[in-house]
């Protein structure tokens, strides 16, 4: 009787050590817990963020792109291939290189340099091409294939002209040089000797 009251005394005392090792195991985990999980992957993503600072001068938002002030004659070809004009040679079409003034009222003088700008008998033709299709055809000054020189004025503004070589006269379109920016090209042999083009503005 006296060793199972030893025994059951005993149990009594594992019971509570039991008890007492649970309640501090709970107390650890759930009073002394770790550092949050929130600061931790705060400073993982304050890790993962570049460590190198925006340069200062920042071309986006502290220097934007300055607007293209260039003028059209400014991004045509610098050089073009000299026509050579032989039995049975070949033609290469007229090259604009510049174009002088880019603006002007109607009645400015043009000059336009470029290459291969004489066509058919020395015919220098340039055509200023408006918005709406409408084409302005002037004729240069003389021969030469390096520059010639035009006035932008209205095409046939009493309704007839007289043929250059003909010397008869006929009716004809007329086309007003209005203000607006203008496509200028050269062409010497027809269409398929076309140059590239410019733009000239009548204001």
């Amino acid at each position: 009787m006296n060793m199972n009251n030893q025994k059951g005394f005993a149990n009594i005392v594992l019971i509570v050590l039991v008890v007492m090792l649970a309640g501090a195991l709970g107390y650890v985990t759930l009073v002394k817990k770790p550092a949050p999980v929130e600061q931790s992957q705060t400073n993982n993503l304050q890790n993962t963020e570049p460590t190198t600072p925006p340069p200062a001068n920042n071309s986006v938002s502290q220097n934007p792109p300055a607007t293209n002030t260039s003028t059209p004659s400014q991004s045509l070809p610098t050089t073009c291939v000299d026509e050579t004009h032989t039995a049975g040679g070949k033609d290469f079409p007229p090259v604009i290189t510049s174009i002088s003034p880019t603006s002007g009222p109607a009645g400015t003088k043009v000059e336009i340099r470029g290459c291969n700008l004489a066509g058919f008998e020395g015919d220098q033709i340039a055509i200023f091409e408006r918005s709406d299709g409408k084409k302005l055809n002037f004729y240069g000054s003389g021969y030469n294939e390096k520059m010639m020189t035009v006035a932008v004025a209205d095409n046939c503004p009493t309704g007839s002209e007289t043929g250059r070589y003909s010397g008869i006269t006929s009716s004809c379109e007329t086309i007003q040089a209005l203000p607006g920016t203008y496509r200028v090209y050269v062409i010497t042999w027809g269409d398929e000797f076309k140059s590239n083009s410019a733009t000239f503005t009548v204001k």
